[in-house]
């Protein structure tokens, strides 16, 4: 079965055919106005347009991770806003060392746990 990856409009052709190779596919949601068209051609396309026309797009988005990539770039953006936004050493063997007390900080970070999110009202 084929691996899905949402928020497909982000790659480029020759990424998104690498990926297909990869069986990975990239998957952006149809427009609002979409449908079924039945061809052969079109098989992926009228399955998300039919289970975002019975589910709903909220659950088309829970169902392919679609805003994950979203998510995972405003958290490398608070990293970077709280650490550093470029590395500070000039040498490759520096950087690295860097780059891996960077990460066992975030690492500690994780470990005190995540902020949970409440609505209000």
């Amino acid at each position: 079965m084929d691996r899905v990856i949402a928020d497909g409009s982000y790659y480029s052709i020759e990424r998104g055919e690498a990926l297909s190779r990869a069986g990975i596919t990239p998957v952006t949601p149809p427009p609002a106005h979409a449908v079924v068209h039945g061809a052969g051609q079109t098989g992926w396309h009228d399955e998300l347009v039919k289970y975002i026309k019975d589910k709903g797009i909220y659950a088309f988005h829970k169902k392919y991770g679609y805003g994950l990539r979203s998510r995972v770039e405003a958290q490398i953006s608070r990293i970077k806003r709280c650490l550093v936004a470029t590395l500070l050493t000039q040498k490759i063997a520096s950087q690295e060392c860097e780059g891996v007390i960077i990460a066992n900080i975030i690492n500690l970070w994780n470990s005190f746990g995540r902020p949970v999110c409440v609505k209000n009202g």
